[in-house]
């Protein structure tokens, strides 16, 4: 399918097929077609007259983005959209909300996934209650707890997209990341620190069965990222894993997400989003906690929120009335929440590691997140089947420290993720420098490859070990309260 341009001049955000220019908004245009039936009529050996049509065609073409309906009979809302080079409606591979699945079957696929996803979650969060006597009696033990049960989840959520709704990530990036991606055949080194630096540890190695993939990223770093679908986090979450940091997310969330089992206990910083007074000092208020030698990914939005046609819409608004170019995939970042982030922590934090995320089975100019809502990934199996992942690295040191200075700055590297979020919709993929040699083991950089970029490197997303997410488990539940006890029992004692 070619992909068609917006074309800036059309008020409803049409498409013109001659332009290359960026466009505001998306809509609907229209395909006007003339046709010409004549009637040719030819004698026949037997005396019969046959009587052939031929149709001319004179098609003035303005090619289609999409187009909105309403299904009169369910309400569902249907998303249509257009080839630039014929006019004609792409027919999609899959339905908008996952595949049909037999009533029963889709019954028992819901239960089960419910049943996981409470239990879970209540196991994880039942610990954390249980432990709260720890918080005073032995504030480290308690907060190292809550950061192991912090991996407990990400690694539970790992497991539940393995589990309902499988999907590989796949990493490009440009050469400000290569090197971070280890894959690992049988026999692993695990490593060690001596004065600063990484050592091989000769004495403690892991065999693993399968391939393994590690992201050899820092302990402490900025996170941040384009906002497409709701579970963006999750896969930020599952993404840690594999670098082995599930412990240490530390995310910015809208406030009212503390109703998921255990999410209070992690010290997410939440945010209110009408009211900057009080989301300042609750940014400001949780980073003074945060050791400064303690591992930490802080995971930040700055769009704020997903896109939808809403968001797209006053996204373009304050573009124009603040004399912007509006973009077209993603939305204008919020910058006073990350300015303050990245003050924080400098001095403690290297490096700004920025992902533009982008869904496999999106046409150009879909909303993503009407295509996987939430609900949906797992229930009605109508997840992206790739999580494609562009990533980049910055050093904090360069990023400026001045606020006006910093507003622009944020802009360019968003009309930068912009622009790679169009090569994405327009080529199915991802630009990337990676060579073979950055994604490949010791065995692959033994064998002398040639240093070729434009490789990605696929990794599904599946849990390595049992425990990672059994871990929460009735042995834990009885074991921490019985530890409090027996620990404010010896203090009380020796008093």
């Amino acid at each position: 399918m070619t992909v068609a341009k917006l074309d800036p001049n059309n008020a409803d955000g049409g498409i013109d097929p001659l332009s290359n220019k960026k466009s505001n908004s998306f809509s609907s245009s229209t395909t006007t077609t003339t046709t010409t039936t004549t009637t040719t009529t030819n004698a026949i050996p037997n005396g019969n007259v046959k009587t052939a049509p031929t149709t001319t065609t004179n098609t003035t073409k303005t090619t289609k983005t999409t187009k909105t309906t309403t299904n009169g009979n369910n309400g569902n809302t249907k998303y249509e959209v257009f080839d630039k080079e014929t006019g004609e409606k792409v027919q999609r591979s899959r339905p908008l909300q996952g595949p049909k699945m037999n009533p029963v079957y889709k019954t028992i696929r819901a239960f089960a996934w419910a049943l996981y996803f409470n239990l879970g979650a209540s196991l994880i969060s039942m610990t954390q209650v249980l432990s709260l006597p720890l918080a005073v009696i032995a504030p480290g033990v308690y907060r190292r707890h809550i950061n192991r049960t912090e991996g407990h989840f990400g690694a539970f959520l790992l497991k539940m997209n393995q589990l309902f709704a499988p999907s590989d990530i796949v990493l490009t990036g440009d050469e400000s990341i290569r090197g971070i991606v280890k894959v690992y055949k049988g026999r692993r080194l695990q490593y060690g620190s001596k004065d600063g630096e990484k050592v091989k540890d000769e004495d403690e190695t892991t065999t693993y069965s399968e391939e393994e993939t590690i992201l050899d990223m820092p302990e402490r770093m900025i996170f941040i990222s384009n906002h497409q679908i709701y579970s963006d986090w999750m896969y930020l979450w599952c993404f840690s894993y594999f670098a082995e940091k599930h412990r240490a997310l530390k995310i910015i969330l809208r406030g009212d997400l503390t109703w998921i089992p255990g999410m209070r206990f992690f010290d997410f910083i939440l945010l209110k989003r009408n009211d900057w007074a009080h989301d300042k000092r609750a940014i400001e208020e949780n980073l003074d906690r945060v050791n400064a030698k303690d591992p930490l990914w802080l995971v930040v939005f700055p769009e704020g929120t997903v896109v939808s046609r809403g968001t797209r819409k006053r996204s373009t608004t304050f573009a124009q009335k603040a004399g912007l170019v509006d973009h077209r995939h993603v939305l204008l970042p919020r910058t006073s929440g990350l300015f303050v982030c990245i003050n924080k922590l400098r001095g403690s934090v290297e490096y700004l590691y920025d992902a533009t995320v982008g869904y496999s089975g999106i046409a150009y100019g879909e909303i993503p997140q009407e295509l996987y809502p939430l609900p949906g990934l797992y229930l009605n199996q109508a997840q992206p089947k790739d999580i494609n992942m562009h990533l980049r690295r910055f050093a904090i040191k360069e990023i400026p420290e001045t606020e006006p200075e910093f507003v622009e700055w944020v802009r360019k590297r968003w009309q930068e993720k912009d622009d790679l979020m169009e090569e994405f919709y327009t080529t199915g993929k991802f630009p990337s420098q990676l060579t073979v040699e950055d994604i490949g083991g010791e065995e692959e950089k033994k064998e002398g490859s040639k240093m070729k970029g434009g490789e990605s490197v696929r990794i599904p997303l599946k849990s390595r070990a049992m425990l990672d997410y059994l871990s929460p488990s009735a042995l834990n539940v009885i074991a921490l309260p019985v530890l409090a006890f027996a620990i404010r029992y010896a203090l009380q004692h020796a008093s």
